[in-house]
């Protein structure tokens, strides 16, 4: 078991539990107590758990990925930047266009054409407010439960309205990318959100910097096959290429 598939089987511990002990996660896992320490130590900066003198607790009821929305903290911004642009470009007048919370397709608001008439579809306030500054784009703000980490809306409300919708493209980003080529949300209703969005969009493109691929977190919520597409950097390795190509999935390198 290599260190991903440890952290997100000891993630699962956690999210049944609610606290984890190093000594038994060493022993359950056949690792060193500082192998399982230097994990918990990951974990807790990626996620709301928090370490203790000998294990880890879960601060909530529910596992989250603590994502950074500071555009200054955002990481991999160049290739990200990339990304969006390509996305961006994608985008034809008269569409209706739905964009995901992801850190990638957040920035595609600064590429796109100033003239353009559209609507979009967010879930998202930053994209909301970005896309409110395009004089000829009409904006739809999805409601539900707001999500305080992430400042986007899930839920049964969010998802029984984006069902009344006919999207032309989805523009949507994941947490991780398993060889299994499943993609992966760190929050379960934002993961239940965007499987959702496979049966109201016409195209579903991926936005997805190389290091997403080949990682693992809590939430699978659709498959590579499912999507029209993948647009992720010129940093994809072997691996990255070869899950691609097995699913049958187009990439767009930008």
């Amino acid at each position: 078991m290599n260190k991903n598939e440890r952290c997100l089987a000891i993630l699962e511990l956690i999210q049944r539990y609610h606290r984890v002990d190093v000594k038994d996660l060493a022993r359950q896992f056949g690792a060193s107590e500082m192998t399982i320490r230097r994990d918990l130590n990951f974990l807790a900066q990626q996620y709301n758990i928090t370490r203790t003198h000998g294990g880890a607790l879960m601060v909530n009821q529910t596992v989250v990925r603590m994502t950074s929305f500071d555009e200054k903290r955002i990481s991999n911004k160049a290739s990200k930047e990339r990304i969006a642009a390509m996305a961006a470009s994608l985008i034809r007048g008269g569409q209706r266009i739905f964009i995901d919370a992801g850190s990638t397709t957040r920035i595609m608001l600064n590429y796109l054409d100033k003239g353009l008439r559209a609507v979009i579809v967010t879930n998202h306030l930053k994209v909301a407010e970005e896309a409110l500054q395009y004089d000829n784009v009409s904006v739809i703000m999805l409601g539900g439960e707001m999500i305080r980490i992430t400042n986007c809306s899930s839920g049964p409300v969010a998802e029984e309205q984006i069902r009344k919708y006919q999207l032309d493209t989805a523009f949507i980003g994941a947490a991780a990318i398993g060889t299994d080529g499943r993609l992966y949300d760190g929050y379960s209703p934002e993961a239940r959100f965007k499987s959702s969005l496979f049966s109201v969009a016409k195209r579903v493109y991926l936005l997805a910097d190389s290091t997403k691929f080949n990682t693992y977190d809590l939430n699978g919520f659709a498959s590579l096959s499912q999507v029209d597409g993948v647009i992720t950097d010129q940093g994809l390795d072997e691996e990255g290429n070869n899950l691609l190509k097995k699913y049958n999935t187009r990439v767009i390198f930008a």
